[in-house]
């Protein structure tokens, strides 16, 4: 894959990653469990195409290894402070 075929699944990621916070916010101020679960399966499905393409790409000798590594790595961070407001929110800590 070269850089221009490269940056069409960096842009859908981002879209996707964009409609899943939108989903994830409208979660935590709503009690609404379907987006809850839109967002989660959203985050894991972010996470998971991320570094996967970055190891892929990676192994391949391409320059948008790095963005999709650290896409991934972002999102993740993101997921970890969306588990932590939805463990506030149901009262676990």
């Amino acid at each position: 894959m070269d850089a221009k075929n490269g940056i069409v699944p960096f842009g859908l990621l981002l879209l996707l990653f964009t409609f899943t916070f939108i989903y994830c916010l409208d979660a935590l101020a709503l009690p609404n469990a379907f987006y809850g679960a839109l967002a989660m399966a959203g985050y894991i499905a972010c996470i998971a195409a991320g570094l996967f393409l970055g190891v892929v790409m990676r192994r391949d000798g391409e320059a948008l290894a790095l963005y999709f590594s650290t896409y991934g790595i972002l999102v993740a961070i993101v997921f970890v402070w969306y588990l932590t407001r939805c463990g506030t929110a149901f009262g676990w800590w």
